[in-house]
């Protein structure tokens, strides 16, 4: 389609495509693809205006872009790649299998080829590269922390958070260099200079010349070869935010279980502590019984058995202990020697989380998890770069215009003359158009719509799981109540009263003890086991949830 003009001012065409203001309506002049056009005058004056030029790069290379780049999965196929369709059941336990497209903030990335290549990039190419993080801020220590602060310190501290948000920038460098134009190219030389003697009138020779060209490719306007790699950037960029906010999930998830974790050590820690004081308790009465006759050497040695057992498990659980704090401060980006480290938390909260049902977590996580939104940019992206392969493949366009300055007063007795150059090199794509970078970004197409599949997929088992560890959690958990735990101090109480008075054998305190224990140690357990199924629930829907 040949642009429109009128009264000078820049027209677009039935096309969209916005072309320069000096270009003719028509032309008459045609010439093969690749041939270079040459026009030299003797004397700057000859053509006032250079419209064989400009004429001969409209025949050359025309003044069409292809056809709008799609900004979203659905709107280049009608549809997102989906999660496959499930065998058998019921199907309203299945989401939607068109998946819900990214929010498409790139509404100027589809005017630039709607419009003819102006110059209005994508927000993201436009933007310069992101400035790198502060550094982190300390959380005061000796301050025990409550499991908001330990989530804040890791979104603040974190340094494989900082390491994540690094690739946004590197995306968002990306997208500026997409956007750059090409550099001209500048040429110069000097011809025909005397070598083995002077040129003169009577001998004659040259004449000498200089020569000043510049080159400048057009091809990237032409196309819209920038503007679709402008547009592949620009989906990179949201790719690498995407898979930002999952590391973002990732890691608190990480760091709610670790918080669980230190509580559920310390928790056991304080139960083999009290454990061993009771036997040591019991150790202290029975030898005072064996001394005055009452009590074998057999109970007493049986008991210190137990209490050696008891003392081990103590060991254990402060290695436990220094284990999981250690780990946490590792998630929370902690380096420095902190003895005091601790968390502040109970496990004695209720157990009124509000968590959706397997199904509508699995429509939630569809929506909302930041993986599958960062896997369909990618299929966006892809697609994207299939477009961007193809203009690739056109010609490389660069016109060339250039001044000449001839010494011809010595060399053959003329007067000197300057004169100037155009030309246009056209490459001719025979053999070479790209044909394994298309064929390769057709394929990247199908292999990330297949991945997308493969992490719904994924995603369904991972729900279901998830939603499972919670049912069975919270189930145990609320079979062990605090009435239970109640219950079974008062027993051991009772049966040690009775000991001591000699109305129980040692078998029976000790079964007691033994029953107090593991009571107490499946409340502590189940409890921190609700807790860290509740967040990773959250964690698998991608979004948080009301408690």
């Amino acid at each position: 389609m040949i642009p429109k003009f009128w009264g000078g001012v820049r027209k677009e065409s039935s096309d969209g495509i916005d072309c320069a203001d000096n270009a003719p309506v028509s032309s008459q002049r045609t010439n093969a693809q690749g041939v270079t056009v040459r026009i030299r005058s003797r004397a700057l004056a000859a053509l006032r205006v250079p419209w064989p030029i400009v004429a001969c790069l409209v025949a050359l290379s025309g003044c069409a872009v292809l056809a709008p780049i799609p900004d979203d999965p659905v709107a280049s196929t009608g549809r997102a790649p989906g999660p496959p369709r499930a065998s058998g059941g019921n199907s309203s336990a299945a989401p939607s299998q068109t998946a819900a497209a990214p929010p498409s903030p790139y509404a100027g990335a589809v005017k630039i080829e709607q419009v003819g290549l102006r110059e209005q990039p994508p927000p993201a190419a436009a933007d310069p590269p992101g400035k790198p993080l502060p550094p982190p801020r300390e959380v005061p220590t000796g301050t025990a922390l409550t499991i908001d602060q330990v989530i804040n310190a890791v979104l603040v501290s974190d340094p494989k958070l900082r390491a994540g948000f690094e690739l946004i920038n590197q995306a968002n460098a990306d997208a500026l260099t997409a956007s750059l134009r090409p550099n001209p190219s500048l040429f110069a030389d000097a011809q025909l200079l005397p070598l083995t003697r002077p040129f003169t009138v009577d001998d004659q020779g040259g004449p000498p010349q200089t020569d000043a060209q510049v080159t400048y490719p057009i091809d990237w306007f032409l196309f819209g070869k920038r503007a679709a790699n402008m547009v592949v950037a620009a989906r990179g960029v949201r790719s690498s935010e995407a898979d930002f906010e999952d590391t973002v999930r990732q890691r608190v998830a990480e760091a709610a279980s670790a918080f669980y974790d230190v509580l559920e050590t310390k928790g056991l820690l304080a139960l083999t502590r009290q454990d061993v004081t009771n036997l040591e308790r019991i150790e202290a009465a029975l030898v005072k019984a064996v001394e005055a006759g009452g009590k074998t050497q057999v109970e007493l040695n049986r008991l210190r058995l137990d209490l050696a057992l008891a003392r081990r498990a103590v060991r254990d659980a402060e290695t436990a202990l220094v284990t999981a704090k250690a780990r946490l401060r590792a998630i929370i980006g902690r380096s420095n020697a902190d003895p005091d480290f601790d968390v502040a938390g109970t496990l004695d909260a209720p157990l009124d989380a509000n968590l959706p049902p397997p199904n509508e977590a699995f429509e939630l996580a569809v929506q909302n998890r930041p993986d599958l939104l960062s896997l369909r940019w990618k299929v966006s992206q892809a697609r994207a770069s299939v477009i961007a392969a193809d203009r690739a493949g056109y010609p490389q366009v660069s016109p060339m215009f250039g001044y000449t300055r001839q010494f011809q007063q010595k060399a053959i007795g003329f007067p000197d003359a300057s004169s100037w150059t155009a030309a246009a090199t056209v490459t001719l794509p025979l053999f070479d158009r790209n044909q394994g970078n298309r064929a390769k970004a057709r394929s990247t197409v199908v292999q990330n719509q297949y991945l997308y599949d493969a992490a719904v997929v994924a995603l369904r088992a991972e729900v279901t799981t998830a939603a499972q560890e919670y049912t069975a959690a919270q189930t145990t958990a609320a079979d062990i109540a605090a009435a239970q735990l109640k219950l079974a101090r008062d027993v051991f109480d009772a049966i040690t009263t009775a000991y001591q008075t000699g109305g129980r054998p040692l078998v029976d305190l000790l079964d007691a003890e033994r029953t107090f224990r593991d009571t107490y140690r499946s409340y502590v357990s189940s409890r921190a086991a609700y807790w860290r199924a509740v967040y990773r629930y959250r964690a698998a829907i991608g979004q948080q949830t009301p408690r």
